[in-house]
């Protein structure tokens, strides 16, 4: 099989949206995921968790509390400590511990829910789900993460939420790096964004779709998470010998779809390949292929010998290069090591094994940014793991898309964030956001912001402060220590127009530069975003530092 270059060309359109173009901070990346639909739920489904464990509960949640929340799980995931406590107690983590106390956090996490339990039908009876309690998170994320325009190339494979809790749902497999966890099957494209996911739940989750025939379990895993990509536009898609199969790929090729996979011996009918006794005989780089007609449609399989003999089933490329206008000159060669000679030497390869490589590692290349900074809080509920699973996986899906933004321009490559700054960039939007108020009465929600204001304007910390220096009371209120250079906050905090009060000094307490104009010096100081800026009748840079332009 040798296919010209242009019959595989991509036909569809993978180009972002101008309303995805238009995200600018991580924090709404990651909003565009994470938004205000599913925080109405979790605050809808947390009140009625806690309203029917006690009846006369006080406990009370808003949105700005669970936005609160999920900052401070991913704050959690970059700074490490040994446990939950230690980010409130003598070393505490500022912004955390200025967010919300150790007790109204654990509170929430009690309490946390993302259903309603008395919906839930009990098990054995018909229409039993095991993953009931985050099946309308997992749906709403699953079209959240499918809005994104398609790549050309994209993979299918398992993904674990890494947890050793004793529970149905947990599986065991010796060949990930977690061998203990939830399984998730997961559609990838090669830079690792993953556009849609499910959870295994067990043997009995064989769903197959109206008017989709069944290919068997593992090839209607397929079926189900490509139901969305676009036929007859040359997508092509790369899965592994626990998927493949002939009718699946007959399947795709009908819907337009090429595909690759790795394929299991037993799983080709009449298979002219060579057995294992042969094979032993051959030497490293020997190559075998056979081009059959399954319902009038061309498929190669194609045995390469490397240190074992691999077995690949394709519907659009075999062992020689893609057909060109320039021709290129044979199969290409690729360095292994021989144990024998000790040294390098070169082999032939094949091009579906270059194409299989390439392309393939999409979920793997997930699993990489994931393993590097994940929530590790502990807890034995099986919905709770996968809620912190999935938003590992919302804030790495935020950042592959905001290199993919960022990537359209070549002015902005040079300040790409990395992935640590990144996380922490979302973090800090979530614990500092907090809804504007709609007209009437003013909420109850008391911010940290004016909590600190209020402290300062009491009574009792004057007569403090007129009992220090001049400027020792500045430094541990207000946290501008006298030497340190401020930082600018995030963009979200300071065009959000909430909560940014002045507070002017007295007279004694002295005066320091302004961040904005950096000539003049003010007695003004905006706790929120923790800078002194001019705020008077000739000069009014706070207007100008708020304001986006």
């Amino acid at each position: 099989m040798q296919l010209h270059v242009n019959c595989i060309a991509f036909r569809g359109d993978s180009s972002l949206t101008e309303e995805i173009e238009g995200l600018e901070t991580p924090f709404e990346i990651f909003f565009y995921f994470f938004d205000g639909e599913i925080m109405k739920l979790i605050v809808e489904d947390t009140m009625r968790a806690a309203l029917t464990d006690n009846i006369s509960n006080n406990f009370k949640i808003t949105i700005d509390d669970i936005h609160h929340y999920i900052g401070i799980l991913i704050y959690m995931s970059i700074y490490r400590y040994p446990n939950l406590r230690s980010y409130w107690g003598q070393n505490a983590f500022g912004p955390i511990q200025n967010c919300m106390t150790r007790h109204r956090f654990e509170t929430i996490k009690k309490y946390l829910s993302l259903c309603d339990e008395s919906q839930r039908i009990k098990k054995g009876q018909p229409g039993y789900d095991p993953l009931f309690r985050t099946r309308k998170l997992v749906d709403y994320l699953n079209q959240r993460f499918d809005s994104v325009p398609k790549q050309a190339r994209l993979c299918v494979d398992e993904q674990m939420c890494s947890t050793k809790m004793k529970h149905h749902l947990r599986q065991y497999m010796p060949n990930k790096p977690h061998k203990w966890g939830i399984k998730l099957f997961v559609l990838c494209d090669s830079f690792g964004y993953a556009y849609r996911f499910e959870v295994y739940s067990g043997a009995g989750d064989n769903v197959i779709l109206p008017g989709h025939p069944d290919l068997g379990a593992s090839a209607n895993i397929v079926v189900r998470l490509t139901q969305s990509v676009q036929s007859f536009k040359n997508h092509i898609i790369y899965f592994d010998n626990f998927y493949t199969s002939l009718p699946l790929m007959v399947y795709l090729r009908a819907k337009g779809i090429y595909s690759l996979g790795t394929i299991r011996a037993n799983r080709i009918p009449n298979c002219k390949l060579p057995n294992e006794g042969t094979i032993n005989k051959l030497p490293r780089g020997s190559m075998i292929e056979y081009v059959g007609c399954s319902y009038g449609i061309e498929l190669t399989n194609v045995l390469w010998k490397d240190s074992k003999a691999v077995r690949f089933l394709s519907s659009y490329v075999g062992v020689k290069p893609f057909a060109r206008k320039d021709p290129r000159q044979g199969t290409s060669k690729i360095p292994r090591f021989d144990r024998k000679s000790k040294k390098y030497v070169e082999i032939d390869c094949p091009q579906i094994v270059k194409e299989y490589n390439a392309h393939m590692g999409g979920v793997d290349l997930m699993d990489g940014l994931m393993g590097r900074y994940h929530i590790r809080a502990k807890t034995r509920d099986a919905a709770t793991r996968i809620f912190y699973h999935l938003i590992d996986m919302a804030v790495t899906n935020s950042y592959i898309l905001y290199r993919r933004i960022q990537m359209a321009n070549e002015a902005n490559k040079e300040k790409m964030l990395e992935l640590p700054d990144f996380r922490e960039a979302v973090a800090a939007g979530m614990v500092t956001y907090k809804c504007k108020n709609l007209p009437g009465r003013p909420s109850t929600y008391r911010s940290p912001c004016s909590q600190l204001v209020r402290a300062i304007n009491s009574p009792s910390s004057r007569i403090e402060q007129t009992a220090q220096s001049p400027l020792s009371h500045r430094s541990p209120q207000l946290g501008l220590k006298q030497g340190k250079k401020s930082k600018h906050p995030i963009s979200s905090l300071r065009f959000d127009q909430v909560n940014h009060f002045p507070h002017w000094f007295e007279r004694e307490s002295g005066k320091l530069r302004g961040k904005l104009c950096k000539k003049s010096q003010t007695q003004c100081i905006f706790p929120k975003c923790n800078l002194h800026l001019c705020c008077t009748s000739n000069k009014n840079c706070f207007l100008e530092y708020h304001t986006k332009k």
